[in-house]
């Protein structure tokens, strides 16, 4: 018969227990990890207090996009759906194509696809590289600086088309948003 099993409990655990350590129970315990070498002491002291912790602790909650943006690569270029979180949906009132055009320094969401044929959507200076697929999306939440920025095509006449992004300040943007988008593309009151 085998013997007891451990279980739920982490590497750290099993770490600390094979280095003949007692588990400290409250923040006040002595430093069991004096006695290794130095290289060992931090890791070490970290392991342990994983263990007091009961595991890595959740960092804060990603900020909600405050926009969702589908992007379609077409034959004749990448066309944008723009749909706020909780809006009515996609319509041919809120599509933009050409250029994507985002707020400043706030989170928006994006999703990848294409109509036809795989497109790359790349930005490489801000390190994106997302890709449609037909039947497919990719996603992202992007914040950008203010600003233009591009992709270029890789592979000119490969069938990529080049990526244009507008960035704006909020305001600019919001005062972009009124003019280009009616409401319908929002959420009602």
């Amino acid at each position: 018969m085998a013997g007891p099993r451990l279980s739920g409990f982490g590497g750290g655990l099993l770490l600390a227990l094979g280095c003949g350590f007692a588990i400290p129970s409250e923040a006040g315990t002595p430093d069991l990890c004096s006695g290794q070498p130095a290289a060992m002491q931090q890791p070490c002291r970290e392991a342990l207090k994983l263990l007091v912790q009961g595991g890595p602790q959740e960092s804060e909650p990603e900020p909600q996009p405050a926009r969702r943006i589908l992007a379609t690569g077409t034959p004749e270029g990448w066309r944008y759906d723009y749909v706020q979180p909780g809006g009515m949906g996609p319509d041919d009132a809120c599509v933009v194509a050409g250029e994507l055009v985002v707020p400043a320094d706030t989170p928006v969401r994006l999703l990848v696809t294409a109509s036809d044929t795989i497109r790359p959507w790349r930005l490489p200076q801000f390190g994106l590289a997302l890709t449609g697929v037909p039947g497919r999306v990719e996603e992202a939440t992007v914040k950008l600086p203010a600003g233009e920025a591009g992709g270029g095509a890789s592979a000119p006449g490969g069938g990529e088309q080049p990526v244009a992004v507008r960035v704006l300040a909020p305001e600019a943007y919001a005062e972009w948003e009124g003019k280009t988008l009616p409401p319908s593309c929002f959420a009602s009151g």
